[in-house]
């Protein structure tokens, strides 16, 4: 398995980054960095609401590039009552449906299917508002520009 690099850059303190953050160290084989690479990172941690208890987490290309670590991941934020969201681009198809559950061995996890349309303004639409999302593309969260990716350090 190759070592997965996760991006945060946030000044704010992050009660969710912090349950990644330990995951991280007790898998021992993916890293965290704070300079913007887009070149080298898998994962991009981005911190957006402060009160909100939910964690959306992309499906391709992030759990699908290590199932065992976001699986022990979602356990964590479980226990320390977040609540692991899935976040995807596919659509609502019972051919997708299946195959996320399937692979995360049906884990009782919600997933959200945008059907192409831009994560963040669909969960809000949907009156779910994310505290910190983790995904590997983050164009797919919001447009470029916006005050989400600028607190993160994102500036495109």
């Amino acid at each position: 398995m190759t070592e997965l690099v996760f991006y945060y850059h946030n000044i704010l303190p992050c009660a969710a980054f912090g349950v990644l953050e330990a995951a991280i160290k007790m898998h021992g084989k993916h890293k965290i960095i704070t300079q913007f690479d887009e070149f080298s990172i898998d994962a991009y941690v981005l911190v957006d609401s402060p009160t909100s208890r939910i964690v959306a987490i992309d499906f391709d290309n992030t759990i699908t590039a290590d199932v065992d670590f976001y699986l022990n991941l979602i356990d964590a934020y479980r226990n320390r009552n977040w609540e692991p969201v899935i976040c995807t681009l596919r659509d609502d198809d019972n051919e997708n449906l299946l195959e996320i559950h399937d692979k995360l061995h049906d884990a009782g996890i919600r997933v959200y299917t945008t059907d192409g349309k831009k994560k963040r303004a669909f969960m809000l639409h949907e009156g779910i508002s994310v505290g910190m999302w983790i995904d590997d593309y983050f164009p797919a969260i919001t447009q470029f520009g916006t005050p989400l990716l600028v607190r993160n350090g994102i500036e495109y």
